[in-house]
C-alpha cells in the first residue's frame, strides 16, 4: 500500500511538473530527484515478475548518502519490501546524524518486521555501535553485545572490534578484555585497538603483554600501536627508558619520521622529563609537520619553564604560515603570560579574535590568566565579563589576579558571586580565596571561608590550604594561634605549615617563635638554605649579633648553598 501511494505521488510529480530550474533550491532539485527515481524503480517494479528490492536499497543508499534526509526516511517507510541491507543503510544514517535513540528504534522495528523480523549480521552491529560510542548509554552497549551472542557474531574481529571500542568508552575494562577473547582471529586494527584501551586506562603490563601475544600470533606493529604506548610514556619519568625504547623501534620499521608518531615521540620527551634537544631533534626530523606537531613543542616547553624557547617556536610556526588552534592559543598565551610580556600577549589576543576562537572558553581562560601574570587587572577584568560562558576555571583564574593584585576585597567579592550562582568550588578555588585574605590582612573572613569550606562545601583540607591558613593568622600577628593550628591539624611534620609561621615570625620579630619553626624546617628539609636566611635576619634585627655568628657558620658546616640569583628585563621597554 505504501509502495502504490508513493508511486502515484511519484507519477504525478514526474509528469506534470517540469524539471526546477538550475537557480531552484536544492530542496526542490532533491524532491524532483526523489520522484523521478522512485517512479523509475516503480515502473521496473510493475514491469518485473522478480523482487526489485535490490533497486529499493540502490536508491534508499543515494538518498541517505545525500543531503536529504527526510526523503530519505519517506523512502524507507514507503518501500515494499525491507531486508537486512535496506535496515543497515537506514541505521548507518542515524548513525552519521548521531540519532542514537532513532536508531535503536530502527533496530526494533527490524526485528519485528513481518511478524519474523529481519535477521540482523555485522554490518547491523557496527551501526548500531556506531551510535553507541557517540550518545547511547552503557546499557545499550550491553544490549547490542548480547544481540551478537545470540548471532553468533562475537568472534567476528569487525564486531569484536568495535566492542571493545564502545566498551572502551565507558571505561568497562573487564567487558574489554572478555570481548577481546571471544574474536577468532584478531586482525591488526583489532589488537591495535585493545592496546590503545590498556594504554588509555593506564594499565601499561596489560599492554605490552597484548603486544607480545600480537608478535607470537604473527601481527605486525605498526604506527598506530607505537603511538598508542607512546601516549601511555607521558605520564612518568620512569616511563623514558620504554619510550627511548620505541624510539629504536620506530627507527627499525621505519615509521621514525611519520607525523602521528613523531608528535607522540615530542610529547613522551617533553612530558618525561628528557633533555628538550631529543624533542627538538625528532620535531626537525618529522616530514610534514601539522598543528599538532608545533603545539606539542610549544606546549612541552612552557610545562618545562622554557617560555622563551615555546615564543621562538610559535614565531617559527607563524613564520611557515601555519594556523593557530584553541590548543596553540592556550600554550602560547601561558607563555607569554610566564614572561610578563603584556605587548606580545596583546598581539597574540589579535590573533585569537581574528581567528573566531574568542567564543572558546578554555581560551578565554588563558586570555584572562596572562592578563593577570601580566600585571593589567583591568584588561582581565574587561576579558572575564566580554566571556559568553564562565566555568571554574574562569572565576578561580579572577580570584586569583584579584589577589595577586592586592585586591583582596574583590577578590572576597568574586568568590561570593561564584558560590550564588552555584558553582561547584574545588581546593583550587578555595586556595586562591585563603591567599588573598592572606594578603590583604582580612582574618575573620579568612576562616569562615576555611570553616566553610569543611562544613558547608565537604572540601577536605590540603597541607596548602593549612599552611595558606597559617600564613593568614600569622600575618595579623596571631602567632600563637597559628602555632596552636599546626599541632591542631597534625601539621608538626609539615614543613610548608612551618615555613609559613616562620616568615610570619620575621614579620612580627618573633624570635623564639621563630627559632623554634626554623629548627623544624631545618629537621625536615636539611637541604634548604631559606631558613638560615630568615632565621639571620630576625638576629640581626633584634641585635643578637653572637646567635647570627653561630648560627652563621652552622650554614658554612652544612654544604647548604643557594642558587645564583638573576634578573630580567624587556629590551624593548628598557630602550
Amino acid at each position: 500500500m505504501g509502495g502504490q501511494t508513493l508511486a502515484k505521488g511519484a507519477r504525478s510529480r514526474f509528469v506534470t511538473r517540469p524539471p526546477p530550474s538550475p537557480r531552484a533550491s536544492p530542496s526542490a532539485r532533491d524532491h524532483h530527484l526523489f520522484a523521478a527515481a522512485a517512479a523509475r524503480v516503480l515502473r521496473l517494479e510493475a514491469s518485473s515478475s522478480s523482487s526489485t528490492t535490490y533497486l529499493w536499497n540502490r536508491l534508499l543508499g543515494l538518498f541517505s548518502r545525500g543531503a536529504a534526509p527526510a526523503l530519505a526516511c519517506r523512502l524507507f517507510d514507503a518501500m515494499p519490501e525491507r531486508d537486512n541491507v535496506s535496515y543497515n543503510t537506514h541505521i548507518t544514517r542515524l548513525s552519521r546524524l548521531g540519532s542514537a535513540a532513532e536508531g535503536a528504534r530502527a533496530y526494533w522495528r527490524m526485528l519485528s518486521e513481518d511478524g519474523g523480523g529481519v535477521r540482523p549480521d555485522g554490518t547491523t552491529l557496527l551501526a548500531l555501535l556506531a551510535l553507541t560510542c557517540a550518545r547511547a548509554s552503557h546499557g545499550l552497549v550491553r544490549q547490542v553485545h548480547s544481540h551478537a551472542v545470540r548471532l553468533g557474531l562475537c568472534s567476528n574481529a569487525f564486531v569484536g572490534t568495535a566492542l571493545v571500542r564502545a566498551y572502551e568508552q565507558w571505561g568497562d575494562t573487564g567487558a574489554i578484555t572478555a570481548v577481546f577473547e571471544e574474536v577468532a582471529q584478531p586482525d591488526a586494527v583489532c589488537w591495535n585497538v585493545m592496546i590503545d584501551a590498556c594504554t588509555r586506562h593506564g594499565s601499561l603490563r596489560r599492554a605490552l603483554e597484548m603486544l607480545s601475544r600480537m608478535r607470537r600470533a604473527g601481527g605486525v606493529a605498526d604506527g598506530f600501536t607505537l603511538a598508542s604506548f607512546l601516549k601511555a610514556c607521558c605520564s612518568r619519568e620512569e616511563d623514558l627508558s620504554l619510550g627511548l625504547q620505541l624510539h629504536t623501534w620506530a627507527c627499525k620499521i621505519g615509521v621514525d619520521s611519520e607525523t602521528a608518531i613523531c608528535n607522540a615521540l615530542i610529547t613522551m620527551y617533553l612530558k618525561c622529563g628528557a633533555e628538550t634537544s631529543s624533542a627538538v631533534q625528532v620535531f626537525q626530523r618529522t616530514s610534514e609537520p601539522n598543528i599538532i606537531t608545533w603545539t606539542s613543542m610549544i606546549s612541552g616547553f612552557v610545562q618545562n619553564g622554557l617560555a622563551v624557547e615555546a615564543v621562538s617556536f610559535y614565531k617559527e610556526m607563524v613564520r611557515t604560515g601555519e594556523r593557530e588552534n584553541d590548543y596553540c592559543f592556550t600554550s602560547v598565551l601561558s607563555a607569554f603570560g610566564a614572561l610578563a610580556s603584556l605587548e606580545h600577549g596583546k598581539m597574540v589576543h589579535c590573533r585569537v579574535t581574528k581567528s573566531g576562537f574568542c567564543s572558546d572558553t578554555i581560551v578565554g581562560n588563558a586570555i584572562l590568566d596572562m592578563y593577570s601574570k601580566c600585571g593589567s587587572s583591568s584588561d582581565a577584568s574587561f576579558v572575564f565579563r566580554m566571556m559568553q560562558v564562565h566555568d571554574v576555571v574562569s572565576w578561580t583564574a579572577m580570584i586569583v589576579g584579584f589577589g595577586r593584585h592586592g585586591e583582596a576585597t574583590k577578590a572576597v567579592m568574586c568568590f561570593r558571586e561564584m558560590v550564588h550562582d552555584g558553582f561547584m568550588l574545588d581546593g583550587v578555588t578555595f586556595l586562591a580565596v585563603l591567599s588573598a585574605c592572606t594578603q590583604g590582612d582580612l582574618v575573620d573572613e579568612g576562616l569562615a571561608i576555611f570553616r566553610s569550606m569543611v562544613e558547608d562545601h565537604h572540601v577536605k583540607p590540603q597541607r596548602k590550604h593549612c599552611a595558606c591558613l597559617v600564613d593568614l593568622l600569622g600575618h595579623a600577628g596571631r602567632l600563637k594561634e597559628a602555632e596552636t593550628l599546626i599541632r591542631a591539624m597534625r601539621l608538626e611534620m609539615d614543613p610548608l605549615a612551618w615555613e609559613s609561621l616562620l616568615s610570619a615570625c620575621g614579620l612580627h620579630g618573633e624570635v623564639q617563635l621563630g627559632k623554634r619553626s626554623a629548627g623544624k624546617v631545618m629537621e625536615l628539609e636539611p637541604w634548604k638554605y631559606g631558613p638560615y636566611v630568615l632565621l639571620s635576619n630576625m638576629y640581626a634585627e633584634q641585635c643578637q649579633w653572637r646567635e647570627k655568628e653561630v648560627l652563621r657558620g652552622r650554614l658554612d658546616g652544612s654544604n647548604v648553598r643557594t642558587g645564583a640569583g638573576h634578573s630580567w628585563f624587556s629590551v624593548s621597554e628598557a630602550s
